[in-house]
């Protein structure tokens, strides 16, 4: 796709609220802290602010003068700035970087975004490009190509998002004379595969807890079992003295689910310090989502109740007098 295939889907998707194409890719690289690190392009015209959630935190965004004079401009990151200039306040500051073919050119930093992908690429480290904004002249000039990666539509009305997508489609098939050569993708496409992805992840997830919760359980019945052998005479004796069925079994169900209350209260401690640690070490705060630790403490209550029973009842059929003569 090129630029000019912004006018062919303009033309083509009635109630638009505004259309935008981007250039997107690698290239170059810029040394930070002694190392080196590749660029990835993100090349803007101005109306793509209107289609991104982007904080500028300092400065200006990209402008329609830029475009047009493919000006060596760029807006980079908080921490990217910091990195590089080791301030935050970097409009104005200069840098250079690399380009595949060798050659050397002059940024100059004319915003500062607050990105949330600072949060993502932290945990890749030196390993990850740096994201810098350009116009997308400049990044093309700059990538050494003539197409835009994509063409991103933003509709009046969320509903015609699939028909606009087709319409484009078929647009630009009908112009370059080319037959399934372009797709389109929604935003609804993009997060129903998220979804799709997160539920496969979490059945996985269930599956792995369901052996679990039976492996524990097994546990607490083979643990309950062995205390009501142990305490066979002690049973015996309650017995003697009038306990009834009931009590023994009381008791314990009461011992079982002790057990697995106080199992779950330093799984949830061992689960937060955990989560605590990542988080730190890949800069992502972390989320502890109180509901689902009470649900998950309440759960681990059950467990011992469900698994608690057997055990009890067991001890609760005990014949007395067989009870007192155990040793």
């Amino acid at each position: 796709m090129t630029m000019e295939d912004v006018q062919i889907i303009r033309d083509a998707v009635p109630d638009l609220k505004n259309v935008a194409p981007y250039y997107s890719g690698r290239g170059g690289s810029i040394l930070i802290a002694d190392k080196t690190r590749m660029i990835l392009f993100n090349g803007v015209i101005p109306i793509a602010r209107e289609q991104s959630s982007m904080d500028i935190v300092d400065g200006r965004y990209i402008t329609d003068n830029d475009v047009k004079t493919r000006a060596k401009v760029c807006l980079i990151s908080a921490s990217t700035a910091y990195s590089v200039f080791h301030h935050v306040n970097a409009v104005g500051e200069k840098f250079m970087f690399k380009m595949r073919s060798g050659a050397t050119t002059s940024l100059t930093v004319v915003g500062i975004i607050d990105s949330q992908i600072d949060s993502l690429t932290s945990m890749f480290g030196d390993q990850a490009p740096v994201p810098v904004t350009l116009p997308i002249s400049t990044a093309m000039e700059l990538a050494g190509s003539k197409d835009v990666t994509e063409i991103r539509v933003v509709m009046t009305d969320n509903s015609q998002l699939k028909a606009a997508g087709l319409s484009a489609v078929r647009a630009l098939e009908f112009v370059k004379g080319v037959k399934e050569a372009y797709s389109a993708t929604s935003s609804d496409d993009v997060l129903t595969q998220l979804n799709n992805i997160l539920a496969m992840i979490q059945l996985a997830l269930g599956i792995i807890a369901a052996v679990t919760l039976a492996v524990g359980g097994i546990g607490i019945v083979n643990i309950m079992l062995v205390s009501v052998t142990e305490r066979t005479r002690e049973i015996g004796v309650r017995k003697a003295l009038g306990a009834r069925k009931q009590d023994i079994v009381l008791q314990f169900v009461a011992e079982a689910v002790l057990m697995t209350g106080i199992s779950g209260f330093i799984g949830i401690a061992m689960g937060v310090a955990a989560g605590s640690i990542i988080s730190a070490v890949i800069k992502i705060p972390p989320v502890v989502d109180f509901p689902t630790v009470i649900l998950a403490f309440l759960f681990s209550l059950v467990l011992g109740l469900a698994f608690g029973v057997y055990p009890a009842k067991r001890a609760a059929d005990l014949d007395p007098i067989e009870s007192l003569r155990y040793e």
